[in-house]
């Protein structure tokens, strides 16, 4: 049976939550950041997971995500699918490394 994932792309206003504070709340409810399309992932447990189970599943990860996101001026989309590779996201490790790396060369043009 295939393996089901929600994604989850965010549009911050100026005058709400910071996104590092956004993003500490999405990974306290099991998100992972990634880079493409879509700002966070979650990964549904199960691979045995019936229509009706997955249903229910996406019910609660999005009213989970509405209630922790209430009050922070944050607009969201979600969509759930089926999960097709690994290799389509870049967990935060390597978000962090090609950052670090980023900077080395902004640093290298400045001087």
């Amino acid at each position: 049976m295939p393996k089901y994932e929600t994604s989850v792309q965010l549009w911050f206003y100026s005058e709400g939550a910071t996104p590092s504070e956004v993003a500490k709340k999405l990974m306290a409810l099991g998100f992972k950041p990634i880079k493409g399309a879509y700002d966070f992932v979650y990964m549904h447990s199960g691979a045995d997971m019936s229509k009706a189970d997955l249903g229910t599943a996406i019910l609660e990860i999005s009213d989970a995500l509405h209630k922790t996101l209430t009050g922070f001026k944050v607009l969201y989309t979600l969509e759930t699918h089926i999960t097709e590779a690994e290799a389509d996201f870049l967990p935060l490790d390597a978000i962090d490394a090609e950052l670090k790396q980023t900077r080395k060369q902004l640093e290298e043009v400045g001087e």
